[in-house]
């Protein structure tokens, strides 16, 4: 068995669970952060010591910090799955650069620094009455990385946080701040940009009065999903899968707006099922999966496997806080391609599982409508996308399936989501499932960063 990374990642998932629950969700373990003058990513995969660290507060301390470096990078959670949060020489924090700006109480608009948590967002929004309409799956992410990644969730009609943006001010590579809507290029540029255009220093979001939502997981028969998908994805506001190797089972998740009763202790019951999958994936599915049993137990452990139905204010049902240690490599194909997808990605696990002794893994589909145009490189814009995460559950043996899953991506043209694992993926590579609004990207940057202060060893290799 992979002792190191079999151990490691399950006393990394443990640790990360308990010291989350005594802090009542305020401390998670697993988050980016310097200590000791020392860089950690969110996995502790990305290390390194920064030749200089800022950590401003105010807008004019950003600006300095920006404009006395000749190269630099940022970061908020350190959520990310790849090298885009190392800096050559100047390292940005923003967790301290957090809080309101100025509101809107007559359009439910909020302004708020760009360092702000999603977790900490959607309380200032409570407070007021206010909700976002959707959101992803992670609260401890701040709002501009989630816009510099340009994060989604999962339905019919809602697809992406930028989607509920009404304005941004963004500080260029000179120093300079642009205000900035969904119309204006740079506002493309650095929605799905990661930092390569500029940094995102304040956001205004549009929200909606604040909601409950029905959230269900269920497991269901694979065969019986495919058949019936269209049918599933315009009957719920939100829809999801969870697909696993060696078995016909797949879990269905959805979230529905409602009138019902918030469930009983339901935040705990939330935080339960949520530690106990993730304590489930790490020591159980990894000791499946490195013992060589995954193929044979497969079937019966996720028939077994229980599903929750609560009802919860919209925030507790579309957030969850991830706590077990995993990489994840996330791509779109056109919703037509689905099935065919899927389960090429998958057969693609199941063949190589015996040979290069890989670690548990699940595959996390997504959806989101057609015409999105608030991005130029962002994975979702403009067709009706499907979302597939392929999530394996170590720090380690992952790379050989990866390395083989981005072939695959590069040759059905499927567009990656740069936020996560992105090891082989070039400036070609980009060029070819984007074309001209690729172009377009290229030049908001030359024309915002012309000194190319944003441009470590992944922006590039990329642009």
């Amino acid at each position: 068995m992979e002792s190191r990374g079999y151990f490691y990642g399950g006393f990394a998932t443990s640790l990360n669970i308990i010291l989350n629950g005594l802090t009542w969700g305020r401390f998670t373990w697993l988050e980016g952060r310097v200590w000791g003058g020392v860089f950690r990513n969110w996995l502790h995969r990305f290390r390194y010591r920064p030749k200089n660290f800022y950590k401003p507060k105010t807008e004019a301390e950003l600006i300095y910090a920006i404009q006395n470096s000749t190269d630099v990078r940022f970061f908020g959670s350190g959520h990310s799955f790849n090298e885009g949060v190392v800096a050559d020489t100047t390292l940005i924090s923003l967790d301290e650069y957090t809080g309101v700006v100025a509101e809107d109480p007559a359009n439910l608009r909020l302004t708020v620094k760009a360092g702000t948590r999603v977790r900490d967002l959607v309380t200032l929004l409570l407070d007021r009455g206010w909700a976002f309409e959707a959101l992803p799956s992670h609260d401890a992410q701040s709002i501009g990385g989630i816009l510099s990644t340009d994060v989604h969730g999962t339905g019919r009609k809602w697809g992406f946080v930028s989607g509920l943006v009404h304005e941004l001010k963004v500080i260029d590579g000179q120093g300079v701040p642009h205000t900035v809507g969904p119309a204006d290029d740079l506002f493309k540029a650095v929605v799905g940009g990661v930092g390569a255009a500029g940094v995102i220093s304040e956001v205004t979001v549009q929200a909606v009065p604040r909601f409950k939502v029905e959230q269900k997981f269920e497991i269901k028969d694979w065969a019986y999903v495919k058949a019936n998908l269209d049918n599933l994805l315009a009957a719920n506001d939100h829809f999801s899968l969870y697909l696993f190797p060696f078995t016909g089972k797949c879990q269905v998740s959805t979230w529905n707006k409602t009138s019902k009763s918030t469930s009983f202790l339901a935040s705990i019951r939330e935080f339960i099922a949520i530690s106990f999958d993730a304590l489930l994936a790490s020591w159980f599915g990894n000791l499946m999966a490195y013992t060589g049993l995954l193929p044979t137990l497969s079937s019966p452990t996720h028939s077994i496997k229980r599903g929750t139905n609560l009802v919860m204010e919209s925030n507790r049902g579309f957030n969850r806080s991830i706590y077990h240690l995993h990489q994840e490599l996330e791509f779109t194909v056109p919703y037509a391609d689905t099935v065919k997808r899927c389960e090429e990605f998958v057969g693609l696990y199941e063949t190589m599982y015996q040979q290069k002794h890989l670690p548990y893994a699940l595959f996390e589909v997504r959806f989101t409508p057609a015409g999105h145009t608030r991005t130029f490189i962002g994975a979702g814009r403009d067709d009706q996308s499907t979302w597939i995460d392929l999530v394996l559950c170590d720090s380690h043996r992952f790379e050989d399936y990866y390395a083989a899953a981005e072939a695959l991506v590069k040759q059905i043209k499927a567009r990656p989501h740069l936020g996560k694992y992105c090891r082989d993926l070039t400036k070609a590579d980009l060029q070819n499932v984007h074309g001209p609004h690729f172009t377009n990207f290229l030049q908001v940057v030359q024309q915002h960063d012309p000194q190319q202060k944003f441009r470590n060893a992944l922006i590039k290799r990329l642009m």
